[in-house]
Order: structure tokens, then C-alpha cells, then sequence
């Protein structure tokens, strides 16, 4: 499990090793050697990876997830453990999410996450070609495309199918890739729910059923304002005033 932070070189590149290790703990792939931190077998094993991308979903709408990268060994795990924690919630399991972090990592703006480049993933806000970012056999993203064009990508069609985007804002402000996904949002007109929580990010001190209760009312009162962001406190405590407590919603 976790202990493979303090394994040699040798035993984080062996793929058999790795397997072994996030199958206890999938939050441990971020201390993988490179490639195998984004090894499909080794993200399958770690339950970050939809083990069928043809799987049938309870609902028809999609999400999205807009997280900090977390499989990197100086990254915090708190974005797998979010993840996963969406996996295992009884409602928010309905929905087919796409998570960033399990899928491509090119870009066409050279520093990944400069908010000053032009890329918002739209085709003619994008510098790689529709070769690059377009299999051309699915009409979907590829493995070559830049990660504005697919996040763009699953944005739309989670807006096209009245979904949302849950963006779960670690301790310390959004990633910068985070609010380039939030410009983003909005072009799109997708709906966001965006959580906040206590420094020690640790599941025990938050509650994904917070934000899953949140997202449930939402749809049972008829999707109202999906122009607004919704701030969703998922602190086990009701101590939100303690850190920096927000406005329930807020227009972008």
C-alpha cells in the first residue's frame, strides 16, 4: 500500500510491484516511477480507471471532475481519495465522471497550465490540430489530445445532457489548471458545484455525501440557476465560518 513511498527506484518502476501495492491503497500510484503513475493496468488496479468505457450508467447525465493532478509523489492525494469516494457514493455512482487525472496529459501550451495562453479547448482556441485531438474513428478525444480540448470535450457533453461539474478545491485555493477548467466552465455554461474542506484533507475530516446530498437536492428541485457557482462545505463539522466561510452561490 502506502508504503511504496519508501520503496527504491527498482520496485517503483516494477509494474508487478506497483499493481500490488495501489490494489490496498490507490492513493500510493502517485509514488510510481513514470510511466507507471499513468499505466492504464496500474490505474485499473487502483480504482481510478473505469475498468469498461462502454459501461451502462443509472443516469443519463455526466460529469465531470476538476481536481489538482494527484499522481505525482510530491502531489497530495486528496483528489484520488475524492475521486474514489464519488466511485463508492450510492448516487453519485449513477453518473459516468470524467476524471482528468486517468486520462491524457498533452498540451498544446508548452507550460500546461499558463492561464495567459489562449487555449480554452475550444477548436479555434486550440494550437494542435484536429488530427491531434480528434480520434477519427470515434469523433472523440485521443490519447495525443491537448488536456483544454478534452476537458472542453467532456464538459459539453455533460452540459448537452443537463450534468454538472464538481471542482474539489483543496486547502490552499484552486490549482492553476483549475481555473483555466473554471473559464472554461463557463464558456460552456455548465454547471458547478465546488467544495471546500478543513486543511487536513484526510477522508475522515470530510464527507462526500455532502456534496452527493447537495447535487441530489439540486435535480430533485428542478436544476434551478444553472448559471451559478455553488459553494458546498464538506467539513464533517458545521465550522465553515472557521475557514473562510462562503456565499452559497456565486456568479462567475
Amino acid at each position: 500500500g502506502s508504503s511504496l513511498r519508501y520503496a527504491g527506484d527498482t520496485l517503483k518502476s516494477d509494474k508487478e510491484v506497483v499493481i500490488a501495492a495501489v490494489e490496498q491503497d490507490g492513493t500510493a500510484l502517485k509514488f510510481a516511477k513514470p510511466p507507471l503513475n499513468q499505466d492504464v493496468d496500474c490505474m485499473k488496479a487502483a480504482g481510478i480507471f473505469d475498468q469498461d468505457e462502454n459501461k451502462r450508467y443509472e443516469r443519463t447525465e455526466k460529469a465531470v471532475l476538476s481536481v489538482k493532478f494527484s499522481q505525482a509523489d510530491k502531489c497530495s492525494p486528496f483528489a484520488t481519495q475524492f475521486h474514489l469516494a464519488m466511485k463508492n457514493d450510492r448516487f453519485l455512482s449513477q453518473f459516468k465522471t470524467y476524471y482528468p487525472n486517468a486520462w491524457c496529459k498533452d498540451s498544446c501550451d508548452p507550460e500546461f497550465t499558463n492561464i495567459k495562453h489562449p487555449c480554452r479547448g475550444a477548436e479555434n482556441t486550440c494550437q494542435f490540430s484536429r488530427d491531434t485531438n480528434v480520434d477519427a474513428s470515434t469523433g472523440r478525444p485521443r490519447a495525443s489530445s491537448c488536456w483544454r480540448f478534452a476537458f472542453r470535450f467532456h464538459q459539453q457533453e455533460a452540459k448537452d445532457t443537463n450534468g454538472f461539474m464538481i471542482q474539489a478545491e483543496e486547502y490552499g485555493g484552486l490549482g492553476d489548471g483549475q481555473k483555466i477548467e473554471t473559464e472554461m466552465a463557463k464558456e460552456a455554461g455548465i454547471k458547478i458545484f465546488r467544495t471546500y474542506t478543513v486543511p487536513n484533507q484526510d477522508p475522515v475530516w470530510w464527507k462526500i455525501e455532502k456534496i452527493s446530498n447537495h447535487i441530489q437536492a439540486w435535480y430533485t428541485n428542478g436544476c434551478k440557476d444553472p448559471e451559478l457557482l455553488e459553494n458546498v462545505w464538506i467539513g464533517i463539522y458545521d465550522d465553515a465560518h472557521a475557514y473562510g466561510n462562503r456565499p452559497p452561490t456565486e456568479r462567475l
